[in-house]
C-alpha cells in the first residue's frame, strides 16, 4: 500500500451488492469512507482471503478487484460482492464509474475507519483520466463517498456476461475430504448455501463454508464424482450445476459449470 501524501480527493462509491448484514450498518444517503491501493502499481491484487488466489488477474475479473475491511468483507460473506466506484476530482479523475469485485480482506488498520476499500493498483488507476493514473496512485489514499439507495441496499447485480460459475478444487482434496472455491457468481455475487450430490444422484447434502468463498464436505471413498451442486445465492435464488466436477478431477484445477444466476 502506498503511503499517503497530503493531497486528498473525493471519490464516489455506489454500493452495488451487499448482504443484509452490511445493510444493517449502512444508513441511507451518502457516507464517507477511505480508498487505497496495494501491490504493484498496475498489479492485479489477489483473491487470497476468498480462496481465488491469482484467478483475479484473468477474465472476467481482469484485476478489477478490491479488498474490504470488516464491514465490507463480512467474515468472508462479502466475497463476490460488487461495487461501482467513480472519481470526480479534476485533474486526475475521469468521472466514469468502474466496477470492482470484493476478492480479499483488508485487516488491521483498515478497520480504523468504518468502510475501507483497498483496490488493486490496476483498478485504482482505472478511475483516472488518460495519463493521470500514476498521479492518482501517488495520492496513496483518498477520501471516498458511497451511496446507499433506499432500494435493495443499493444493490446492483454483478454481471460477468456469458461467464458461468466456476468451482476451483482445493489442492488438499482427497477421498475423505472435498473442498472448492466458488467464483464468478452473477447477481447477488455471494452464495449463502451449497449442497453437493455424487455420481449423478439427486440426493443433495449440505456443505460447510469454512472461509471466504471456500466450501467443504467430509466424504467417504464411496462418495465418487461426478459432483453436482445446488447453490442458493445471497438474495435467495437457487440453481443446480450438474456434473461439474468430473470423475478424474485434479486438485487445484478450476471447472466451469454451464449455469449462472
Amino acid at each position: 500500500m502506498v503511503s499517503p501524501l497530503p493531497s486528498i480527493i473525493v471519490v464516489t462509491i455506489f454500493v452495488l451488492n451487499v448482504s443484509s448484514c452490511l445493510c444493517s450498518v449502512l444508513p441511507t444517503g451518502y457516507n464517507t469512507g477511505l480508498a487505497t491501493w496495494y501491490g504493484n502499481e498496475t498489479g492485479p491484487g489477489r483473491g487470497a482471503a476468498c480462496g481465488w488466489e491469482m484467478d483475479v488477474k484473468d477474465l472476467p475479473l481482469s484485476a478489477m478487484i478490491s479488498a474490504g475491511n470488516a464491514n465490507i468483507f463480512l467474515k468472508g460473506k462479502g466475497c463476490g460482492h460488487c461495487f461501482q466506484i467513480s472519481c470526480t476530482q479534476p485533474p486526475h479523475c475521469s468521472g466514469k464509474p468502474i466496477t470492482v469485485t470484493i476478492s480479499d480482506e483488508c485487516p488491521g488498520a483498515c478497520n480504523n475507519v468504518p468502510f475501507h476499500f483497498d483496490l488493486s493498483g490496476f483498478a485504482f488507476g482505472k478511475m483516472a483520466n488518460p495519463g493521470q493514473d500514476q498521479n492518482l496512485r501517488k495520492l496513496g489514499q483518498v477520501n471516498v463517498q458511497y451511496n446507499r439507495s433506499s432500494v435493495g441496499c443499493g444493490r446492483v447485480p454483478c454481471n460477468y456476461g456469458s461467464t458461468k460459475i466456476a468451482f476451483k478444487v482445493s489442492q488438499k482434496s482427497n477421498p475423505y475430504w472435498f473442498a472448492m472455491a466458488i467464483e464468478y457468481v452473477n447477481g447477488d455475487g455471494g452464495v449463502d448455501r451449497v449442497e453437493i450430490a455424487a455420481g449423478g444422484a439427486q440426493s443433495y447434502s449440505p456443505m460447510d463454508n469454512i472461509w471466504g468463498a471456500v466450501w467443504e464436505k467430509g466424504i467417504a471413498p464411496s462418495f465418487k464424482p461426478p459432483y453436482s451442486f445446488k447453490l442458493t445465492s445471497g438474495d435467495g435464488k437457487t440453481l443446480v450445476a450438474t456434473n461439474v466436477i468430473p470423475l478424474n478431477f485434479s486438485p487445484g484445477q478450476k471447472y466451469a459449470s454451464t449455469v449462472n444466476f
